[in-house]
């Protein structure tokens, strides 16, 4: 169980704050607890998600060490081979919801790289694990957006 006040990762907020632990009405007389959680990249995003037998992912940030890893990681000079621009939008999907760190990883290059190549869905999906990778990589290592982004684009080209 998280705890108010802890920075969490949502597969579809990204790096979120857990504003607090409260309890809705389902149905008609049941009640059950919830995280309220606020996007720390956009404090207008929000999102109640049960505490027990949630489907979204919800996890501890990287490490700081974990995020420095990853990012010595990436990929050099990837535009050359032409596999590794093949990535269909089930998959891009699939990325976004489970919120691996690796699999975020390989988006955002693939979206940094190759992101104008592909169709609307796809882009927009690639572009949304980018973002949520990049606020999670500014948070651990504690930059700004704009300079994860270019640590990132500086490793990958």
């Amino acid at each position: 169980m998280f705890e108010k006040k802890e920075y969490i990762v949502n597969s579809n907020l990204g790096i979120c704050i857990v504003e607090k632990i409260t309890k809705l009405v389902v149905g008609r007389e049941s009640q059950m607890e919830y995280y309220v959680l606020r996007s720390a990249t956009d404090k207008n995003k929000k999102a109640y998600i049960p505490v027990e037998h949630h489907e979204t992912v919800l996890r501890h940030p990287m490490t700081e060490t974990q995020a420095k890893e990853m990012i010595e990681k990436m990929p050099i000079n990837t535009n050359d081979r032409e596999g590794d621009r093949q990535i269909t939008l089930g998959e891009a999907k699939e990325w976004l919801d489970c919120a691996e760190p690796e699999k975020w990883a390989k988006a955002a290059v693939l979206f940094l790289l190759h992101g104008e190549e592909y169709d609307a869905q796809l882009k927009e999906t690639l572009c949304k694990i980018w973002e949520n990778f990049q606020g999670e990589l500014a948070y651990v290592l504690k930059k700004n957006k704009e300079e994860v982004r270019r640590m990132m684009e500086n490793r990958i080209k």
